[in-house]
């Protein structure tokens, strides 16, 4: 997978990742960066907020 650029918000798209169906573990962008810390402090807030947290990197189609 490649990671995003860094003009995008990486905390938003954080907490709109649990709704497209992907897990803490398939955060995007390399360990130890601004962006991860980012990315994943949106995850956390959106499941804070009700959002269902997804397990197993990225949420698969039934049937697939």
């Amino acid at each position: 997978m490649q990671t995003p650029p860094d003009d995008l918000d990486a905390r938003a798209l954080g907490e709109a990742a649990p709704g497209k169906g992907l897990a803490r573990e398939a955060c995007p962008y390399a360990e130890g960066t601004q962006a991860r810390t980012l990315w994943l402090s949106g995850y956390d807030a959106a499941v804070a907020a009700g959002a269902a947290p997804v397990t197993g990197g990225i949420k698969r189609e039934p049937g697939r």
